[in-house]
């Protein structure tokens, strides 16, 4: 009985400690954090293929805009935004939706 308990405590640690390694690696970089948003949205294959660039002229209100090309999925723009989720030292991406248009 007291093994199996333990058994389960070990199981559900290492999945928390999957989930949140996952959840770093796919919000790591900028890239990264649009190809997640684009395969959540639906395109599966795509999201892997496109192209993310930087718009040459940054936006007055929301900083730097990145967009996807060959091929030209998803949102019109992105605007992304770092903050320091689960530590001071490593930087979480993540797309602000609100200066996030079109599409």
């Amino acid at each position: 009985m007291k093994c199996r308990s333990i058994k389960i405590i070990l199981i559900c640690i290492i999945i928390m400690v999957g989930y949140i390694g996952v959840d770093i690696f796919t919000h790591s970089t900028i890239e990264r954090a649009i190809r997640t948003d684009l395969f959540f949205r639906g395109y599966f294959i795509k999201a892997f293929e496109t192209e993310v660039c930087k718009r040459p002229i940054p936006d007055q209100q929301y900083g730097t805009l990145y967009f996807c090309k060959n091929p030209g999925i998803g949102p019109d723009s992105y605007s992304v935004v770092k903050k320091y989720k689960y530590s001071k030292k490593i930087p979480y991406w993540y797309i602000n939706i609100a200066g996030t248009g079109g599409g």
